[in-house]
């Protein structure tokens, strides 16, 4: 190897440690890794108090949970443009939530796959034990990403191959049937009202904790209502 590319390896490595968890700060040889889309363009607007709440919700029923210190979190935002953070300690969930912009659903899902699946592998080579979720909430179609659907799918595809668990809540009629064209394994619709948001995202905790018990990666039948 070259003196070149070992120090652009190393380069990468601190890059991943910096953006998500570094081992050292990692008390468990066992790490759940939970990557959660969340659709923020300007259709999401009349739901801006709720979906607050409902992150806040979500965010407790995970740190109350026995499985807490193995969960390591990103939450990736997405309107026109998509915002991925790191894979944090649950503690450290971002819970604002404010709308605006159109939807780049299909970006998000192709960089979101690379981060992940990037931050696993590096922890794999650090002798844990590792499994992902991979999920995403949405109200509507794809409106601005420079990627097309086939290849949103080819990521999803990547995926599933690797036994992480994909899961596609969709909130209202303008986002049924996209998680099916795009390959996902577990689908969740519900329809457009608080009271359902609060239901998914009820329904999302449940479920990580539930997969987070199991010694099983990836598959179906992860939605636990």
């Amino acid at each position: 190897m070259s003196k070149e590319n070992s120090e652009l390896d190393i380069l990468g490595l601190d890059e991943l440690e910096v953006e998500n968890t570094s081992v050292e700060e990692i008390d468990n040889e066992s790490v759940n890794l939970i990557f959660v889309g969340i659709d923020k363009s300007g259709s999401m607007g009349l739901y801006e108090d709720d979906m607050r709440k409902s992150l806040t919700e979500f965010k407790e029923a995970l740190e109350n949970s026995k499985e807490v210190d193995e969960l390591l979190v990103a939450r990736a935002d997405f309107d026109h443009e998509s915002d991925i953070g790191g894979y944090k300690k649950v503690s450290e969930f971002d819970v604002n939530y404010t709308t605006g912009g159109g939807t780049a659903l299909y970006d998000l899902i192709m960089e979101g796959e690379g981060k992940l699946t990037d931050y696993m592998q590096f922890l794999k080579d650090q002798g844990m034990r590792v499994k992902a979720v991979f999920a995403i909430f949405t109200d509507g179609q794809d409106e601005h990403s420079k990627n097309v659907l086939s290849d949103a799918k080819n990521s999803v595809s990547i995926l599933n191959d690797k036994e992480i668990t994909t899961a596609f809540i969709s909130f209202g009629g303008n986002a049924k049937g996209i998680g099916n064209a795009l390959g996902f394994k577990n689908m969740l619709d519900v329809s457009s009202s608080a009271s359902e948001l609060r239901k998914a995202f009820n329904c999302l905790s449940k479920s990580v904790i539930e997969s987070s018990k199991s010694v099983i990666n990836g598959g179906e039948n992860f939605f636990t209502m």
